[in-house]
């Protein structure tokens, strides 16, 4: 992941919501009728506070305990950490970590039959690493990246059900996308390397030693495009570059940073620009149609992450409200678009867990794994930090005409497909 991960990246916005203690009682409005009467669909995994791995709908009356092993160990402490669903929404993929002297990372595969107890398989196992994301490639296939500290700094691994294992790129800093059409990774690597590389082949193409300040690539679903960004001088140039070298062309310059997700469709890329190079990225929200070059400004202001629903009709985005070191103070703004034109819904204002707040900060390379909105569109997924420190997933409905369901009791959380 990026040179500032865990470090400088997420330590100012983490640090002040460590200082922002929520007022004795806090706790969004919960819609106690909608959570018993409202339609059912796909299933939630949720990190609980004390490490485990959970099942929920989105009701938040059932709760199956996936994994009960959390917590102290002669060896040191177990968690589960960074969960992510395969495709098909039957499975799950988590890292286990064990924090000791030498700290242990596996990654755990989780299938879930229908009526039946979960069985886990470990894909791999390294130490001295620590978890970072985990993303599926098909039901058989993850990508898992790691910190290795050193020089190396992360690396990035192809693993498979069968039990192999390649080691696929390392770096001080290490972003990616994954194009399924063709089969093909893009990574940016250091900070200034942007290369391709074939899963059929050993070779790595490099397309740039000059990239300017972003962190992932963005291959569009349909595999027809790659965005990217090159330093020019003083100014960032963004590249939408085709399969077709013909059809590459630049869609913007700016100065600073950018940050930057397409639509499940691949026709609209939605951005965010901050004018200074520190992370994470944070400033104005715009839409760019690909297929008319049109540009659309959605929101002035300081905007941290934004999510597509499954739909490509509509975007969440999170807008900063507060983020004062004087007060200590951090607030975040849960606002949903119908796109391309609408305006935007309020849905809820909230303080962030700790995961959650990483995962917004780098939405770029969580997107593709870190599924926040439920099958049918109609409700999203915030963990906000309660009285007494602890966290809640809260369902917010779209529409912003429903009050926030309470889901219970947990650190962050996904959605499966279906």
């Amino acid at each position: 992941m990026g040179r500032h991960w865990g470090k400088r990246a997420v330590l100012l916005l983490i640090g002040l919501v460590a200082a922002c203690a929520p007022p004795s009682g806090f706790r969004l409005p919960d819609d106690q009728l909608a959570r018993v009467l409202g339609r059912r669909v796909g299933r939630i995994v949720v990190v609980g506070g004390e490490g485990n791995l959970y099942l929920v709908d989105q009701s938040g009356l059932r709760r199956q305990a996936l994994t009960e092993d959390a917590g102290p160990t002669p060896e040191g402490r177990r968690a589960y950490q960074l969960p992510a669903w395969s495709p098909d929404g039957q499975r799950l993929a988590a890292f286990e970590v064990l924090s000791a002297e030498t700290t242990t990372t596996r990654v755990i595969g989780l299938e879930l039959p229908a009526g039946r107890p979960p069985t886990r398989r470990v894909w791999g196992e390294w130490k001295g690493e620590e978890p970072v994301l985990l993303c599926w490639l098909d039901s058989r296939t993850l990508l898992s990246l790691s910190r290795t500290g050193g020089r190396a700094g992360y690396a990035l691994r192809l693993l498979e059900a069968e039990g192999n294992e390649v080691v696929l790129a390392r770096g001080a800093s290490l972003f990616f996308s994954w194009n399924a059409a063709q089969r093909v990774m893009a990574w940016h690597r250091e900070g200034r390397y942007l290369e391709l590389r074939a899963l059929d082949r050993e070779e790595t193409e490099r397309r740039s030693d000059q990239t300017a300040a972003f962190n992932a690539p963005a291959w569009s679903p349909d595999g027809r495009w790659l965005v990217w960004a090159e330093q020019e001088g003083d100014t960032g140039v963004l590249r939408l570059e085709g399969v077709d070298p013909l059809a590459s062309r630049t869609i913007l310059t700016f100065t600073g940073g950018i940050a930057f997700a397409w639509s499940p469709a691949g026709r609209y890329l939605a951005l965010i620009t901050d004018p200074t190079f520190t992370l994470p990225r944070i400033g104005p929200l715009d839409l760019y149609d690909a297929e008319s070059g049109q540009w659309i400004r959605l929101d002035d202001q300081s905007n941290l992450a934004l999510f597509w629903s499954r739909d490509g009709r509509k975007l969440l985005a999170f807008r900063l409200l507060e983020a004062d070191l004087a007060s200590g103070q951090v607030l975040l703004q849960a606002r949903v678009y119908e796109l391309p034109g609408g305006a935007a819904r309020e849905l809820a204002a909230f303080i962030p867990t700790r995961s959650f707040l990483e995962v917004l900060s780098f939405f770029d390379a969580f997107g593709p794994s870190a599924a926040l909105w439920s099958p049918d569109d109609r409700f999203v997924l915030i963990t906000a930090i309660e009285s007494g420190g602890g966290g809640g997933i809260y369902a917010l409905h779209t529409s912003g005409w429903l009050a926030p369901r309470r889901l219970g009791d947990g650190m962050l959380a996904f959605w499966s497909s279906r």
